[in-house]
């Protein structure tokens, strides 16, 4: 995770914000971007064709996908039924969630809809490279006469956060987003500042926000353009994010930021 899930900016309607609340975050855009870049599985979701009592009605099925510039790449046979129904209406939506071991209702999820096309011979080179990337067991089975390679063209998407967290989402500003550089390495840095590092977070709280009495406190997220941490006071839970001086694309960007922030934090 790149982010907490249960982050938020206040600790209820009567609590006062600990920091700046105006540090620059990750837009939704940018969150789908990244939580959508680290998922390989997903539920698709066609319009059941045919004359039976099925027809018309929504029918999930779960695929392996990948992101090729910013698209969802599916392999799949011509038998399954998802397949057929695409033949026979294109609309679907792709429902991706985030992995974790949070209540569920509290992480993240995406659900891209528009139109699914088969994609040509002539079109595979890059998505194949992205899809085989992603799913490289799909190697055994790529060649085989009836699978075949369908992109989702993304006309809008739906976006949640976790609890509070929510908005509709453009095509246009899903495509122009970027995944966060930190997603991958996000864990271990949260982990090495939780174990390693509690009197610089101490610091940081102590010179750049409200927060001055707390019994307790952890690194919740990071992202390219900073990071949440949250402090135990009399009050429950309470989170903080602070930026970093620039955006981060890499831990030793991180770790450099983080040396210069609690230099000024002690000078404080």
């Amino acid at each position: 995770m790149t982010t907490s899930n249960n982050f938020h900016s206040g600790g209820g309607p009567s609590q006062e914000y600990l920091y700046d609340i105006n540090v620059r975050t990750p837009d939704h855009a940018e969150r789908a971007r990244t939580m959508a870049s680290l998922c390989v599985t997903g539920t698709l979701a066609t319009l059941a064709h045919g004359e039976g009592e099925q027809a018309g009605y929504p029918y999930g099925s779960l695929v392996t996908t990948a992101l090729h510039e910013g698209e969802p790449i599916f392999l799949i046979s011509g038998l399954a039924e998802h397949t057929q129904n695409l033949r026979a209406d294109p609309r679907a939506s792709l429902l991706l969630t985030e992995q974790g071991d949070d209540t569920p209702l509290a992480l993240g999820r995406v659900t891209l809809l528009g139109e699914c096309v088969e994609l040509s011979e002539d079109e595979l080179a890059g998505p194949r490279e992205s899809y085989l990337a992603a799913a490289p067991d799909a190697a055994y089975y790529m060649d085989y006469g009836d699978f075949s390679f369908w992109r989702l063209q993304i006309q809008s998407l739906r976006y949640i956060g976790g609890f509070g967290r929510m908005s509709w989402v453009s095509a246009a500003d899903w495509l122009a987003a970027e995944p966060d550089p930190l997603a991958a390495e996000a864990n271990a840095i949260i982990a090495h500042m939780n174990e390693d590092h509690i009197e610089a977070m101490t610091a940081y709280c102590h010179a750049f926000t409200q927060a001055q009495n707390f019994n307790a406190i952890q690194m919740t997220g990071v992202d390219r353009y900073g990071f949440e941490m949250s402090v135990e006071t009399t009050e429950g839970w309470r989170p903080i994010r602070l930026a970093f001086d620039q955006p981060c694309d890499s831990p030793q960007q991180v770790r450099a930021s983080m040396v210069r922030l609690v230099a000024k934090a002690r000078t404080a």
